[in-house]
C-alpha cells in the first residue's frame, strides 16, 4: 500500500468523474446515497498514492491522506 491514498470528502463532491478518468487503475466509482452521487474508493490497498484524481477534482473534495497504520488522516 502507498504511504499516501485519495481520501474522499462527500460533502464536497459533485459526482462529475472527472477523478474518475483520471485513476488509471480505475479504482474510483460512483455510490448513490440518498439520491445524490458520489465517488468512492475501491480496494483502497491498490492505490498508488499519485494523486491524478486530487489534481482532477474541480471542488477540492479529494486530498491525499497519510495511511499510517491502517487509519486516515488528511495531510
Amino acid at each position: 500500500m502507498a504511504a499516501e491514498i485519495a481520501h474522499i470528502d462527500p460533502a464536497r463532491c459533485t459526482g462529475c468523474g472527472r477523478c474518475l478518468a483520471a485513476c488509471d487503475l480505475r479504482l474510483l466509482a460512483f455510490e448513490t446515497k440518498d439520491r445524490k452521487k458520489r465517488t468512492v474508493l475501491r480496494e483502497i490497498d491498490r492505490c498508488s498514492g499519485c494523486g491524478d484524481c486530487a489534481a482532477r477534482c474541480p471542488t477540492g473534495a479529494i486530498s491525499m491522506a497519510d495511511t499510517y497504520q491502517g487509519r486516515f488522516s488528511p495531510l
